[in-house]
């Protein structure tokens, strides 16, 4: 049997075409389709960074936007891969750039543990940490036993890959060495991105790139591992985000009745399509008119701005 096949399968979804008829036609303002169009619409998902904020700063309107949401009861959630930070710290950011968010409105890759735990029986055991969590932690919220020593990780279940401010070389050489006497634990990657902007305009090595490093010496040691991920663009989150979409409604919402709006075509807009949403890609972001002439990837619309 597989490794992957030891844990209920959270990352597989029922795989689907995309909506057919493809339009890549410019649009100039998200806010002014949605007002033609917004009938249509069960639910919208808002990817944070590159859509609402850029480098921690509001994008031109955003907060408009998310008051016409309310004004209309539209159901919406707020999307994120930030895995060092928790919902509420999340929030914060949001609420100092002027947008009144609360920590209930956003998904992170984070809180997308939950499920996984509940449904492989995780509750209650310890799992390593590398790096960050947010504040609170989101392992603890969902249920597991955080541990940061080295010293305890052979006593752990597996380990979760947060993000920044551990020691590298030790810590990665212990995990490396625990999957090789145990290669039957669990690898929990929140965040599958490679890496993440940071506030220098400079970027940051982000979990997913440490994790599929330490793939890549266990291959090569001659053991295939296969890291749970919960960002996106698997589904997870989006899962999470669907959830979140039909409480609000209070019934049923139809996934083709769901817009993704993001900024990146690989995270945002492949998820989307592969959960049979409707997708959006906004131009304010990491994806340029140029980028997306030549990308594989096809957005259902394309808009200039918000």
């Amino acid at each position: 049997m597989k490794r992957s096949d030891q844990f209920a399968d959270l990352q597989g979804s029922k795989r689907s075409t995309a909506p057919a008829g493809t339009d890549i036609h410019m649009r100039n303002s998200l806010k002014d389709w949605l007002e033609r169009h917004s009938s249509e619409l069960g639910g919208i998902i808002l990817d944070i960074d590159g859509v609402l904020l850029n480098s921690g700063r509001r994008l031109p309107g955003s907060r408009t936007l998310l008051q016409w949401l309310r004004r209309h009861g539209m159901p919406y959630v707020l999307l994120t891969n930030d895995g060092n930070h928790s919902t509420e710290e999340k929030a914060e950011t949001l609420q100092h750039s002027g947008l009144p968010v609360s920590p209930g409105q956003i998904v992170s890759c984070g809180h997308a543990i939950v499920p996984l735990v509940q449904a492989n029986g995780f509750t209650g055991q310890a799992f390593f940490v590398m790096g960050d969590t947010g504040d609170p932690c989101y392992a603890r919220a969902a249920g597991l036993a955080p541990v940061r020593e080295l010293a305890r990780l052979k006593q752990c279940a597996g380990v979760i890959v947060g993000e920044d401010h551990y020691a590298w070389e030790p810590v990665i050489n212990a995990v490396v060495n625990f999957f090789i006497d145990w290669p039957q634990a669990a690898l929990i990657v929140p965040n599958p991105d490679e890496f993440y902007p940071g506030h220098t305009f400079k970027i940051h090595i982000a979990a997913g790139a440490v994790a599929r490093f330490i793939q890549r010496v266990l291959e090569a040691y001659g053991l295939k591992i296969e890291p749970i991920y919960l960002g996106k663009p698997y589904p997870p989150i989006f899962k999470m985000a669907h959830r979140h979409l039909e409480q609000q409604r209070g019934s049923a919402i139809p996934a083709d009745t769901i817009l993704m709006v993001g900024d990146n075509l690989n995270s945002d807009i492949a998820g989307g399509r592969k959960m049979a949403f409707r997708t959006a890609l906004l131009l304010t972001g990491v994806t340029t008119p140029s980028v997306l002439a030549g990308a594989g990837i096809r957005p259902g619309l394309v808009f200039e701005k918000l």
